[in-house]
């Protein structure tokens, strides 16, 4: 259970008041329905990561998964190609955060709220996976009872017929003037609000009973996110039927306000920062782990990417400078780093749909499931195609560039890919332990 609720917790569930606008208006007000749609493609993603984190319980996400499935050299350009997910998340929500902190206390500027947030969720995480998962409990607590508290208050103003317009019960889900395309564009950017929920397996080293909890925690996060975000656009659309916002970036505190009142708005805009600390601790962990795994393999020095804290048993390499790369928030502007971070993801989300695929068409078969894991990896693919074929100019061009240099770094490792990759941490050092565990 732990599990899975740090994968909600690194979704986020109250992120929908920053994205709830974009979706409404792309979607041309079908808003649910583009919810609908998201929430499809990615139980059908998060099923083939259970499925993959089932046969192979180790840390490495996609990475892992593509080594085991096809070839190491593969998985090496995949986790690489994850690696501008994982680097970039953790930045991307530390400067979401301080910007809401500067919001909520205009004195202070962002600058220092992006030290202070990358700071503590560094710390946090120094202590281990145990410590971090008893602060997000707390934390996500706080953040589901907000969801529900806005759900009440959404309720309500339609109970009593609020003091404006209201949509009609079925116009989120089927508008009559939204077309298919708005309602595909909507729920490629409604999937971005899942980002996040295959981060549990990389937890898989520091599970109970890997085998059964992670696959479970992966599809209940993403089953529990898109409960969550269905519901809540639902009744926000109904609550704010018109498609002009003052400000689209944050229609969704516009609707809030309008639905319930000043203290509310306030606890609410509260427990969004809360939470964001929460998923900027989760992010790191993911990204962390995933350089660990890689370094433990031997394709990156395991001497430094491969430690572990000898009382803590965290990798604290891995998260030190992943707290480093979220300072980069000082400079970089939000829009650049979420591009960065949509190619990232959509593209493990592809290889490891396709990995399943592999499985079942090749010679291995060792995937529980049959023909329904065929047609599950097969529209999984399908979705995560589409997704990449909706990103923008930048984000294709960050991603090429990136994939481009993971090339290069293989082909420099297999002299042009005629040899396997070549064990970097050979002469006779002691083999890493799994993460979280004793000597």
């Amino acid at each position: 259970m732990s599990a899975a609720l740090f994968g909600l917790s690194y979704i986020c569930p109250v992120v929908i008041a920053s994205t709830f606008g974009v979706i409404a208006q792309r979607s041309q007000g079908s808003t649910a329905l583009a919810y609908m749609a998201a929430t499809v493609a990615m139980i059908l993603t998060a099923s083939s990561y259970g499925r993959m984190a089932a046969r192979f319980p180790e840390a490495g996400s996609a990475y892992t998964y593509v080594s085991q499935t096809t070839n190491p050299v593969l998985g090496l350009v995949i986790g690489w190609v994850l690696m501008l997910d994982y680097f970039f998340i953790p930045m991307v929500i530390c400067l979401i955060t301080a910007k809401a902190f500067e919001v909520l206390i205009p004195g202070v500027s962002f600058r220092v709220w992006v030290v202070f947030v990358a700071a503590f969720a560094t710390g946090v995480n120094l202590l281990g996976i145990k410590v971090a998962a008893r602060v997000n409990l707390s934390i996500m607590t706080a953040q589901l009872a907000a969801m529900a508290g806005l759900i009440v208050v959404c309720v309500e103003y339609l109970h009593v017929g609020g003091s404006g317009v209201t949509a009609p019960a079925a116009e989120p889900i089927a508008r009559t003037a939204a077309t298919l395309p708005a309602v595909l564009g909507g729920a490629a950017i409604a999937c971005y609000s899942f980002l996040g929920f295959d981060a549990v397996t990389t937890l898989s080293e520091e599970t109970q009973d890997p085998m059964r909890s992670i696959p479970r925690a992966t599809v209940i996060a993403a089953m529990a996110g898109g409960a969550i975000f269905i519901v809540t656009a639902y009744l926000m659309a109904r609550v704010h039927p018109s498609l002009h916002f003052q400000d689209v970036e944050n229609a969704g505190f516009e609707v809030i306000r309008t639905a319930s009142g000043p203290l509310f708005i306030t606890a609410f805009t509260a427990v969004l920062i809360i939470s964001n600390i929460a998923a900027a601790m989760c992010a790191q962990a993911g990204s962390s782990r995933l350089l660990y795994v890689i370094g433990r393999a031997g394709t990156l020095p395991k001497r430094v990417f491969g430690y572990l804290h000898p009382h803590y048993r965290s990798p604290s390499f891995g998260i030190v400078l992943t707290g480093i790369v979220m300072l980069g928030g000082l400079w970089i502007d939000l829009e650049t780093a979420a591009t960065c971070v949509n190619f990232g993801a959509f593209s493990a989300f592809l290889s490891v749909n396709l990995c399943v695929l592999i499985d079942h068409l090749g010679s291995r078969r060792q995937l529980p499931g049959g023909a329904a894991k065929l047609l599950v990896g097969a529209f999984g693919a399908a979705a995560s195609a589409g997704l990449i074929a909706s990103l923008g100019r930048t984000a294709v061009r960050v991603g090429t560039l990136w994939l481009g240099i993971g090339l290069i770094y293989s082909a420099f490792l297999t002299r042009a890919f005629r040899r396997p990759l070549p064990d970097l941490n050979a002469g006779g050092e002691k083999e890493a332990a799994p993460i979280g565990t004793g000597e």
